[in-house]
């Protein structure tokens, strides 16, 4: 072992090797159990009434222009002309910017070397898309067309942001006024965005991608020859697809729309939906954190750790959590001698968790009705230096605790937290 991975603080212990965890054979029935099971019962009925009440109002009320279809933008004057309802969004005094309003297709241009490309719609807009294209261009410029599909009123705004002031454009603000009821959503407005990104044969760096755009379905293509510094997309009611998409830090965020696809980050990467599926690889090149949060909806995730130059060893967080539906994580891969910190939760639904070969450390399963399942599937040392594999275990109530170590030294700190109200739990040592 490398000397620099000697020593991490972990006591040694010599654990006897198992290779399935069944559980254990239940106690003597008592008239205490059968009140326990009981109260345990009407536990579960209340919180079951308690999630559906908090979770599954999402799937039906879509009233007009609820906080996920204007991204809650605050600052707005919406009895301005024009582009002027941007002039408190984010910028600083001066002159009003104003596209031609006769026109249906506006096209702007941000530069390259922008530190922020920001694209952002407020009020009742019908679903609508947007899409990064990837071009051959010698213009060290962002286009940005806009389209308008459907305005039946002539109320729908494009404008360049930031809207008044002396600084370059930065982005793109879509605005569709309010209008007396009844405003049926057939009646809203609809756009089509396109952003054309030029690409080089080499790895480029720009700034920060963001959106705060409301019904718009958001597509991204293979854009791994660029490195933004950050990725924030916000959307709602619509899916959401990445093909291979790299930043410093992502955050994805909907409402009522799936999410999938490749995201890689250098330290943080976070997903959040609801009542959609998140499915999908995520991708770590550096010590940080993936956060991963459902409810109603299934969540499957591969998870990649990679350490890079990295030194002394790198540490990795992840939180994954759902309600009334499951969650499959799979670490695809894990650098040797890294800290690996996991912690699952959801309700009603199975959470199983596929841990890399490379995990040491102690681990934690709660689960009021199920007894968990721990099995040890891989027993080849990927360091290739030929050491057993231990696994150690104790059951006390709906608690099961344990670790798992290669050989009998000191080992990198790990740790696997996971809990379950009315599903099954299943960590696998693959």
């Amino acid at each position: 072992m490398d000397q620099h991975y000697a020593h991490y603080g972990a006591t040694c212990n010599v654990p006897h090797p198992i290779y399935y965890i069944t559980p254990t054979p239940p106690p003597r029935r008592s008239k205490l159990r059968f009140i326990h099971a009981f109260l345990g019962a009407l536990g579960l009925l209340w919180l079951t009434h308690h999630l559906f009440h908090r979770h599954h109002w999402h799937r039906h009320r879509h009233r007009d222009w609820d906080w996920d279809i204007h991204m809650d933008i605050e600052g707005l004057d919406h009895d301005a002309d024009g582009c002027a309802v941007w002039d408190t969004y984010d910028s600083p005094s001066g002159h009003s910017h104003t596209l031609n309003t006769t026109s249906s297709t506006y096209t702007l241009a941000i530069p390259l070397s922008s530190e922020r490309f920001h694209f952002a719609s407020w009020g009742p807009i019908d679903k609508s898309t947007f899409e990064v294209v990837p071009v051959e261009s010698d213009e060290a410029q962002v286009v940005v067309e806009v389209n308008v599909v459907k305005d039946v009123y002539n109320g729908a705004r494009v404008c360049a942001l930031p809207s008044r002031g002396e600084r370059e454009t930065y982005g793109v603000g879509i605005y569709s006024p309010r209008r007396d009821q009844p405003y049926p959503s057939e009646d809203w407005p609809a756009f089509s965005i396109k952003v054309f990104i030029p690409l080089t044969k080499h790895q480029q760096r720009l700034g920060s991608f963001e959106t705060r755009l409301g019904q718009f379905e958001h597509t991204f293509p293979d854009l791994s020859m660029i490195n933004f510094s950050r990725l924030s997309v916000a959307a709602a009611n619509v899916p959401m697809v990445f093909k291979d998409v790299v930043a410093d830090t992502i955050s994805a965020t909907n409402a009522n729309g799936a999410i999938e696809g490749k995201l890689t980050g250098a330290t943080e990467v976070s997903v959040k939906t609801a009542n959609a599926p998140i499915e999908g690889e995520v991708t770590l090149t550096g010590s940080g954190a993936v956060r991963a949060s459902n409810a109603n909806s299934p969540m499957t995730l591969a998870i990649q750790l990679k350490s890079g130059d990295f030194y002394p060893r790198p540490d990795y967080h992840l939180e994954l959590t759902n309600a009334k539906a499951p969650i499959s994580a799979r670490i695809a891969s894990q650098p040797l001698n890294s800290g690996f910190f996991l912690k699952a939760s959801t309700v009603m639904g199975d959470t199983n968790v596929y841990l890399n070969a490379a995990f040491q450390g102690d681990f934690k399963l709660s689960n009021m009705f199920n007894p968990p399942i721990v099995e040890l599937r891989n027993k080849q040392d990927p360091s290739g230096e030929g050491r057993e594999r231990y696994l150690r275990f104790a059951k006390r109530g709906s608690t099961t605790t344990g670790s798992v170590q290669w050989g009998r030294g000191e080992h990198a700190p790990g740790n696997v937290d996971m809990s379950n109200v009315g599903g099954s739990i299943g960590m696998y040592l693959e």
